[in-house]
């Protein structure tokens, strides 16, 4: 298929323009569509394809992306590196690419550690910073260090209950901001992803002046938390 055997090297795509209402941005999320479906073939897929991140999951990074034109990103669960990949080709569409700041424990002992291939696919990028540490210890660092910048929080680590409840309490730190959670699809009696629903539930039962969205067609399953810049 023509859709996926473009050159990594063609790309032409332009980044959406902002959607503004009144000059501000909008209420409720708004983007774009057809030039961010554009960025997400031509940019996106050529470069990290569709797995782990579906298309349906790609569209909602680059919406959230996008809608918030970050100052910096914090990748919380680097991995093969693809996250911070897709942040980087998506800031190399605007004037100022953010930083990007990727962590990962770097346990050797986990089964899922990929060893050599860890951040493989983000190792030696401009403005890509790979730390080692606890996701939520170094995010704080990172947003403590930058007050009030609009920032992109991305979490794919550890999907316990207990890790991501305390991943969304860094919600109060940055105002303004967006987060977006991978692997939130869940079935009731499926035994899968119920540590990151479980949380993010309990969380917006207590916040309801954070808007949702749920990237939930199948399998894995993402989710936008969208903060607003004074908390309720």
């Amino acid at each position: 298929m023509k859709l996926f055997s473009r050159s990594r090297t063609a790309a032409k795509a332009e980044p959406p323009p902002p959607v503004t209402h009144g000059g501000r941005r909008p209420a409720r999320l708004e983007v774009e569509a057809f030039a961010t479906s554009r960025v997400v073939l031509d940019r996106l897929v050529p470069v990290v394809g569709v797995h782990p991140y579906p298309l349906s999951e790609l569209m909602l990074m680059a919406a959230a992306f996008f809608d918030l034109r970050p100052a910096q990103v914090i990748d919380v669960g680097t991995h093969h590196g693809k996250s911070a990949r897709i942040w980087y080709e998506l800031g190399r569409l605007l004037d100022v690419p953010p930083p990007v700041h990727t962590i990962d424990l770097c346990d050797a002992s986990h089964p899922e550690f990929p060893g050599k291939d860890h951040g493989r696919h983000c190792r030696g990028l401009d403005g890509v910073t790979l730390h080692t540490g606890d996701g939520t210890e170094v995010a704080a660092q990172l947003l403590d260090a930058a007050p009030g910048v609009p920032t992109l929080l991305f979490l794919d680590g550890d999907h316990a209950q207990d890790t991501v409840t305390r991943e969304l309490a860094l919600c109060d730190r940055m105002p303004g901001g967006s987060v977006l959670l991978h692997d939130t699809l869940t079935q009731p009696g499926s035994g899968y992803n119920e540590g990151p629903w479980e949380a993010i539930t309990t969380f917006l039962a207590t916040r309801p002046d954070i808007e949702a969205h749920h990237s939930h067609l199948g399998l894995p399953g993402m989710t936008l938390l969208r903060l607003p810049a004074t908390p309720a």
